[in-house]
């Protein structure tokens, strides 16, 4: 048995789903844009890789740097826990190293330009095999003269 629906009934039901469908289309709409435009702004942000990238910024915070205090410093920042003891369950690379590694990690970054561009923007190079998981908000934590430390200490045969 095949009940009619009246027609009086009928346009509110329709006006219901156009509206719907008017405000998904809009929503789907306005999400890829979105997706879009911050993937543009991504790639216009990322600098070009060139071997003299952050150079002069790094060449400024190794200065008057303390590896000593850097190693102080890895440690009261907690850093330890995920490059030292979570290393061994490969959650981030370990310190010890970090010095040869950093050399033809990410080319044709020097080593000091690639340990700063991983602390100050982890996000740029993801190492393999490991989940982005690094804090991105060490740039506003940290000052230049302990930015310089711990650069200056990863850089040391002595880093773990």
């Amino acid at each position: 048995m095949t009940t009619k629906i009246p027609q009086s009934v009928r346009w509110p039901i329709y006006l219901v789903l156009g509206l719907f469908l008017l405000v998904t289309a809009v929503f789907v709409i306005e999400f890829v844009v979105s997706t879009e435009t911050e993937i543009v702004a991504k790639a216009e942000a990322t600098p070009v890789l060139t071997a003299d990238l952050y150079v002069s910024e790094v060449s400024a915070l190794l200065e008057n740097a303390d590896p000593t205090k850097g190693a102080q410093l890895v440690e009261g920042y907690g850093c330890i826990a995920c490059h030292r003891l979570g290393a061994e369950n490969n959650i981030a690379p370990a310190f010890m190293g970090m010095a040869e590694r950093a050399v033809s990690r990410r080319l044709p970054l020097i080593a000091s330009a690639y340990i700063y561009e991983s602390i100050v923007n982890p996000m740029a190079y993801i190492v393999e095999d490991y989940n982005p998981a690094m804090p991105q908000n060490y740039p506003e934590r940290l000052t230049d003269s302990e930015l310089g430390d711990i650069i200056a200490y990863l850089l040391t045969p002595d880093a773990h």
